[in-house]
């Protein structure tokens, strides 16, 4: 393993979906990871020093750790299986070792709350692996597997798109124009509203 730190946060260029920059404490080796929309305000309120007036649901968890005599020792990011990467939290709970299995996003989350090492194995930086989780975040290509967005982000982009049709379907209902001059763009927008789906509902 090799302990990461975060050195920013970005946005993918092909997906528009945020991505945290983690680099090796004592060497160069580097590691972009995609992240939901509201795990990366977590992170970015911590990055930032932004103080809060209520608690966050990560701030909530290390409060129950905390309640409850445990501790954050250090957060592992694992293992990627279908292009998602996988995490781990290392817990201390009195003399007992506790290994909880959960996502990159909410394991870096928490441990810049709790100041904890982040650690990476060694294989997820293999130059196939760390140059195809880095370029989705530098240059503008088509989405692989290892940049596929998580639920809320999914969900984020749906909500997005339906309240754009809305607002396309609540102009034709008033009588307006489409903001488009060419007829048949008019037309082929015309059409997609009259095909559009319910969006469905996806699980966390």
């Amino acid at each position: 393993m090799l302990e990461m730190r975060v050195t920013g946060l970005g946005l993918d260029a092909a997906s528009k979906t945020p991505v945290v920059h983690l680099r090796q404490v004592d060497g160069e080796a580097r590691l972009s990871i995609l992240v939901g929309a509201m795990e990366a305000l977590s992170i970015s309120l911590m990055l930032n020093g932004e103080q809060i007036p209520r608690p966050l649901t990560h701030d909530l968890l290390l409060m129950c750790l905390k309640a409850l005599g445990a501790r954050l020792g250090g957060v592992e990011i694992c293992d990627m299986r279908d292009g998602i990467y996988y995490a781990a939290l290392n817990l201390r709970l009195a003399d007992k070792a506790i290994r909880l299995d959960c996502r990159p996003s909410d394991a870096v989350a928490l441990a810049l709350r709790a100041q904890a090492p982040i650690f990476v194995r060694h294989t997820l930086l293999a130059p196939d692996k760390a140059s195809a989780a880095q370029a989705g975040a530098s240059s503008p290509s088509q989405e692989t597997a290892s940049q596929r967005p998580d639920a809320a982000t999914d969900m984020a982009r749906q909500a997005e798109a339906r309240r754009k049709a809305d607002n396309l379907t609540g102009m034709l209902l008033r009588g307006r124009e489409l903001p488009y001059a060419d007829p048949d763009v008019e037309r082929r927008y015309r059409e997609l509203l009259r095909a559009l789906e319910p969006v469905t509902s996806r699980k966390m």
